[in-house]
């Protein structure tokens, strides 16, 4: 990857932002389409490793889906590396967990609470009382645009 040009793409997903060390040992990499669920979790990632001095994120404007990641290392470390590393182990995180998770779950041994009124009967008479009620306004509505007429 080349990172002597104005904006260097990782991947339509990540780019490295201007301002960035020439040996990499600091760098902002916004990534596109994410939120705080992936920024707060790869700065924690990140964090863990001893070799990273500083890593932040921030989200640039409410209303833009992106992140900003800031990393800064130690003794000239690429940051590119630390955040490839924090995403394998990150990515280790989940699947860990999901595999936890699908065992359990298939196990079956967890507590069941159903909330009084919420069966699958009562829910299904629920549906259809809203289907009826909707079939009702619908019928209504010509009715009301010819006396409109």
């Amino acid at each position: 990857m080349e990172v002597d040009g104005e904006r260097p793409s990782l991947s339509d997903k990540i780019k490295i932002l201007p301002g960035h060390a020439a040996d990499m040992s600091a760098a902002t990499f916004c990534l596109e389409e994410e939120d705080h669920t992936l920024g707060n979790s790869l700065r924690y990632m990140l964090m863990k490793d001893p070799q990273v001095e500083f890593c932040g994120y921030s989200n640039p404007h409410p209303s833009e889906s992106k992140i900003h990641l800031r990393v800064q290392m130690y003794d000239g470390v690429s940051a590119l590396d630390a955040l490839h590393t924090a995403l394998v182990n990150l990515e280790d995180l989940l699947d860990a967990i999901q595999t936890s998770y699908d065992d359990n779950l298939s196990k079956g041994d967890f507590e069941r609470y159903e909330e009084k009124g919420t069966s699958e009967e009562a829910l299904r008479a629920m549906v259809e009382k809203g289907r009826e009620i909707e079939a009702a306004q619908v019928k209504k509505q010509p009715e009301k645009a010819t006396a409109l007429s």
